[in-house]
């Protein structure tokens, strides 16, 4: 994974051409989506039903009956309202568990940066006290999709499926940056509560997180969806090397798809659901035809297996 930017990079992206042009470019809309996003983001979460995680105060959601269960991951300074109206219809085939990681939404916030290994202990950790059980189908948006990668790398036997949303590639959050982001950080982030601006600087450490995981095996079920409108601010040439990357992320799994959208940016959760809906019932439909030749807990480090399902 480290030498995808030099399998990828020659050929389509010479980072020194258009440098010193992107941020005039790419900036002011940047920060007048990010304000646009955060009204949307607390309108969808007034609207959410959730209950609390006692244990940390996290908050949750549990909606439908059946296996696999499907566990969403969203993307960075999101909410569980975000993705209600499609965890709805989703509930109506199989159990889906929503959830706001420390920092997110009205989750308490933690302010340290972390990595996407002890969010994924932390959510193996909160599913086993809940007493929902694998096999999950994993749905990770954006930088959720970096921690659902780690997820199924750490715990393997609990994922019969992943599908990942827009996925994080680093070579655009380098391009995006350089080697100013302590500098630009701050005018980036005007919109995120304390606990999102923690977790946007942990994103580095959490792809380092991923990669430094054991192999996640190949008979595990990928799915990717791009977003087929540029999100680049313009740059074609940079869209196809971050759509390229994203395709790669399938080409390990023996069942790997990657499908492009092209009628939506990178909140397809928003502005394609139906796309992710698809992609869901199929990674379903595998991970039934699988279940009873799969452990029905995996042990692991923080305690051992429980059976019961709650609500």
């Amino acid at each position: 994974m480290r030498n995808l930017a030099a399998l990828v990079l020659p050929s389509c992206f010479d980072p020194g051409r258009i440098r010193g042009r992107r941020l005039s470019a790419v900036f002011p809309a940047l920060v007048v989506a990010l304000a646009v996003f955060v009204v949307l983001l607390l309108a969808a979460a007034a609207s959410a039903q959730t209950v609390i995680y006692p244990k940390t105060g996290q908050r949750f959601a549990l909606l439908g009956r059946g296996e696999p269960t499907v566990v969403v991951l969203n993307g960075l300074a999101s909410s569980i309202g975000e993705w209600m109206p499609l965890v709805r219809r989703v509930s109506a085939q199989t159990s889906v568990f929503v959830y706001e990681r420390r920092g997110n939404g009205r989750s308490p916030v933690i302010a340290s940066a972390r990595g996407s290994r002890v969010i994924s202990e932390e959510l193996n950790e909160m599913l086993d006290d809940l007493g929902i059980v694998g096999p999950f189908v994993l749905v990770g948006h954006s930088l959720g999709a970096v921690y659902a990668q780690t997820f199924a790398r750490l715990y393997p036997g609990q994922v019969s499926g992943l599908l990942l949303v827009d996925p994080s590639v680093e070579q655009l959050d380098r391009f995006m940056m350089g080697e100013d982001e302590e500098t630009l950080m701050p005018p980036m982030t005007l919109v995120f509560s304390p606990g999102a601006k923690a977790e946007y600087r942990g994103r580095r450490m959490a792809i380092t997180d991923r990669e430094e995981a054991p192999p996640m095996p190949a008979d595990i079920p990928v799915t990717v969806l791009s977003a087929g409108r540029n999100m680049t601010g313009g740059y074609s040439e940079l869209q196809a090397q971050v759509t390229a990357l994203q395709s790669m992320m399938a080409a390990g799994s023996a069942d790997g798809r990657h499908l492009v959208v092209e009628n939506a940016g990178h909140n397809i959760q928003k502005e394609a659901p139906h796309a992710i809906e698809l992609e869901i019932a199929r990674l379903v439909a595998i991970g039934r035809s699988r279940i009873w030749d799969m452990p029905r807990k995996e042990a692991t480090p923080e305690g051992s297996p429980q059976d019961d399902q709650s609500e």
